[in-house]
């Protein structure tokens, strides 16, 4: 399964420097984390969203996961790492299609993640509004 992660709001807001470097240090972040060694393959690079919604093509890791134990763990990661930062960002996270946008790290939001995406592949129904679910 391929999740693809980015920060922030859209390219307008003024702050895409700033956001590359969060960006960044998400992505290296990841790539330090002991639980997702053999588990996914994190790359920098362009994300698969529509322009804008993410501000410049080098705003996101893409990371592809071995199985639904990797995703609860890169949830974890991600949760932590934005726990970990003095200004926290709002993560948008996308899988086939299915867009959460993390804004709190509480022990609930890995549960609604992981009901929102179940295990095999399929994204659960959206929201009755058409929203971006939030946790």
């Amino acid at each position: 399964m391929r999740v693809t992660l980015g920060l922030g709001g859209t390219s307008a807001d003024g702050q895409s420097a700033q956001r590359a470097g969060e960006t960044t240090s998400l992505y290296r972040w990841l790539l330090s984390d002991p639980d997702l060694r053999g588990r996914a393959r994190i790359e920098a690079g362009p994300a698969d969203l529509p322009q804008g919604h993410m501000g410049d093509a080098l705003d996101a890791v893409n990371v592809v996961l071995a199985n639904s134990i990797a995703l609860g763990s890169l949830v974890t990661s991600v949760l932590s790492w934005r726990g970990s930062r003095p200004r926290p960002s709002h993560i948008r996270l996308e899988r086939d299609g299915r867009v959460i946008v993390l804004d709190d790290c509480s022990p609930e939001t890995i549960d609604r993640i992981l009901r929102t995406w179940d295990d095999d592949g399929r994204s659960a129904a959206p929201p009755a509004d058409g929203q971006d679910a939030r946790p």
